[in-house]
């Protein structure tokens, strides 16, 4: 199964969609005007919340962030980005689809899903002005569950990027 998730053009809250390969809407991400956390809502197309993501408050050294039920109060999966590795690296926690592993090349946006050490899934980025990405999944898998894992994956790497870029802004400001 092929699904696109793409950023809207113009949003101040850092909402997206979710379509299948033949173009037709299958799920609608929220984001909330002002977090502290980049929670985001996914969302059937009747505007049920099926999951909310985002990401941990505090950090020490490495980016976290949560997969939760409808209601915010479980956690179905915990998304820790390992540091010190030459490639992108992402250990999923999770008591329903057992051992999770996200692996990526050193550019980032090109993610293999393995389940249990099965690969299960493939994300990449496509060329585009805004963050849209193709989750490519085995038939069967849980695929809501997994467009909500890219979504965190990318709450995580727009945590690093403005980070870095606001830490670049402070430091050059010093000069």
């Amino acid at each position: 199964m092929r699904l696109f998730i793409r950023n809207k053009w113009l949003t101040l809250r850092g909402s997206s969609y979710v379509r299948d390969e033949h173009e037709q809407d299958v799920l609608k991400v929220q984001g909330k005007f002002f977090t502290f956390t980049r929670k985001k809502f996914v969302k059937d197309l009747q505007g049920n919340v099926l999951y909310i993501v985002r990401n941990k408050f505090w950090y020490l050294f490495h980016r976290q962030a949560f997969v939760l039920d409808p209601s915010g109060k479980v956690k179905l999966a915990h998304l820790s980005k390992k540091i010190f590795t030459l490639h992108d690296h992402y250990n999923i926690t999770t008591a329903e689809h057992g051992e999770v592993v996200v692996r990526g090349n050193i550019l980032g946006y090109d993610y293999h899903i393995f389940e249990n050490e099965k690969e299960i899934g493939h994300v990449s980025r496509m060329i585009s002005l805004r963050d849209s990405f193709v989750l490519d999944i085995e038939e069967g898998a849980d695929w809501q569950f997994y467009c909500a894992v890219v979504i965190a994956i990318d709450n995580i790497i727009d945590k690093l990027r403005s980070d870095a870029s606001s830490s670049y802004s402070y430091s050059s400001s010093d000069n």
